[in-house]
């Protein structure tokens, strides 16, 4: 009764922008939704139930990104907060915008007794801290909604511990549940993949100066750039840095799990590509790095049908060669995958012929120049197998770029994350916290409370007007809305932070202030809206 009182009497005002201020009205659209979920049967509107869990979910988000907030205000030091690190282990689609409010409605279900499935024994280990989060969780919002009454902009110390609590619980809780739900990377399978990161930049620097690849690619994030530069690197890592990541003569347990299901075509590959020259490798290089498909005439490689034939006479030798030379190969198991079958039939030579060891430098004598020789005499029987230098070409041409394909289709999180961190090594302020201050936007399409409408950044003295912008949702938009260019694995779909339609990264280059809508940094928007913007200033 008292706190209905002080709610009427010191209710905090609706263009406050504090956190606490806002935190209020958040939690106040929390509780709404939440009362109407228990009073609704859900067995008879199964549809309006699905709503009302999706619109808690959103509320939920809202009233942890103004706790983070806070937590980035009051303790803006990362060494005084609960360390996550632990994240750059994860798959990188886990972490999205709504991955908090996910988590505490993943706590909440286990508090109140249900589990996760086909993990009942997982889901008892994990319940008792659920039920720590959950308790701890009710107990801030009670603190700090009364201390928005009291005083939106004092925070006590009591205030500060409590949220020093729930950051470590909370971190503590994402790095348990989403290790039960996902795979998660051990120190050393991320330390293996580091290492692909350091060749694929390498290969990036290498690419530049033999101008394979233009600053203005990278700038504009060209998509060709992330088809070629796997390929690339599959040549640096073979060849360039033959001691880097991709070295298949280590143990299978310090390969990277990129690169185990290849090891024994990649193997091949090395080979094949020692026996090429100056000239050969830099024309393999530059296809590898074109956006288009190999440009050899007919004339020059053989068809698909001459390969079908070599196969079946391969499956069926004769029986003198069977008694003079049995193929060490005939109890290996089929090959289940297709890019390994393909490789065998586009380079099929190559299978009988063994690594011959490295010579030692240390002592020469006759074994070792036998092994130099014997080295020698196998490339020149790889040689000797194609009709020419462009067979060759063509044939690394299709079994590198199936490499690289199947890594797009098999792996794709590790190649974000190893692509990511080479074009975006460093987050820069404004992607740091645009987090917290754009999910206003993409949930303003949902019917919300009426005082959680605003947006997240504006100052009191700079609010005048304030507009909210409603965000195209993404599952409504497979182009772009300026160039028509359909989005796909390296087109990523950006939000114009003015007009909230959906572009590409090309058509969204441009970042300015929009003090009328509450963002005073700079964020992005479209290039139709920056002229727009531009003209109005000028004039």
């Amino acid at each position: 009764m008292m706190l209905n009182f002080r709610k009427l009497l010191c209710r905090p005002q609706v263009d406050d922008w504090s956190p606490l201020a806002k935190f209020f009205f958040a939690d106040e659209a929390l509780n709404t939704v939440a009362a109407e979920l228990d009073a609704f049967d859900n067995r008879r509107h199964p549809e309006r139930c699905q709503q009302l869990v999706a619109k808690l979910r959103s509320c939920q988000d809202r009233v942890l990104q103004i706790i983070e907030e806070m937590l980035s205000y009051l303790f803006p030091d990362p060494r005084d907060r609960a360390p996550r690190d632990y994240r750059v282990k994860f798959p990188d689609d886990v972490l999205h915008d709504s991955f908090s409010g996910q988590l505490w409605f993943a706590a909440e279900c286990l508090a109140a007794g249900s589990n996760i499935v086909d993990r009942d024994f997982e889901s008892d280990a994990l319940r008792p801290l659920a039920k720590s989060l959950s308790r701890h969780v009710d107990e801030l919002r009670d603190m700090l909604k009364l201390q928005s009454l009291k005083n939106p902009s004092v925070y006590p110390e009591k205030v500060k511990n409590a949220l020093l609590v729930f950051d470590h619980l909370f971190a503590e809780f994402e790095l348990n549940y989403v290790s039960t739900m996902v795979p998660v990377k051990t120190a050393r399978e991320y330390e293996l993949q580091l290492e692909m990161v350091v060749l694929f930049s390498e290969t990036l620097i290498r690419a530049k100066k033999k101008g394979l690849i233009t600053e203005e690619q990278i700038e504009t994030c060209d998509p060709t750039i992330m088809f070629s530069l796997p390929r690339l690197a599959i040549v640096c890592g073979l060849v360039i840095y033959p001691d880097g990541p991709l070295n298949m003569d280590r143990p299978q347990e310090n390969i990277c799990e990129m690169l185990r299901p290849f090891r024994r075509l990649l193997e091949k590959i090395k080979l094949l590509l020692l026996t090429l020259d100056d000239n050969e490798m830099s024309t393999l290089e530059s296809k590898l790095s074109s956006s288009l498909e190999s440009d050899f005439g007919p004339e020059e490689v053989s068809l698909f049908s001459d390969f079908c034939l070599r196969r079946k006479a391969a499956e069926q030798p004769t029986p003198e060669a069977s008694i003079l030379s049995p193929s060490p190969v005939a109890t290996v198991p089929p090959k289940p995958s297709v890019l390994q079958d393909c490789v065998e039939n586009v380079c099929p030579e190559i299978g009988a012929i063994e690594r011959p060891e490295e010579p030692s430098y240390a002592r020469i004598d006759d074994s070792d120049v036998s092994t130099g020789g014997q080295f020698v005499r196998s490339q020149t029987a790889l040689r000797v197998r194609y009709r020419s230098s462009s067979d060759l070409i063509h044939r690394l041409f299709v079994c590198i770029a199936g490499i690289a394909d199947q890594w797009q289709s098999t792996y794709p999180s590790d190649l974000r994350v190893v692509l990511k961190t080479i074009f975006h090594p460093v987050m820069d302020d404004e992607d740091s916290t645009g987090k917290i201050f754009e999910e206003a936007g993409q949930v303003a399409s949902r019917p919300g409370h009426p005082e959680e409408t605003g947006i997240d950044t504006a100052e009191p003295s700079d609010l005048q007007h304030v507009h909210v912008v409603s965000w195209v949702p993404d599952e409504e938009c497979d182009s772009c809305s300026l160039c028509q260019v359909r989005f796909s694995f390296v087109r990523r779909r950006h939000h114009c932070r003015c007009c909230g339609n959906i572009f590409c990264g090309r058509c969204t280059t441009n970042f300015v202030p929009l003090p009328s809508l509450g963002y005073a940094k700079p964020v992005r928007v479209c290039d139709q809206c920056f002229e727009f913007l531009s003209a109005d200033t000028v004039n």
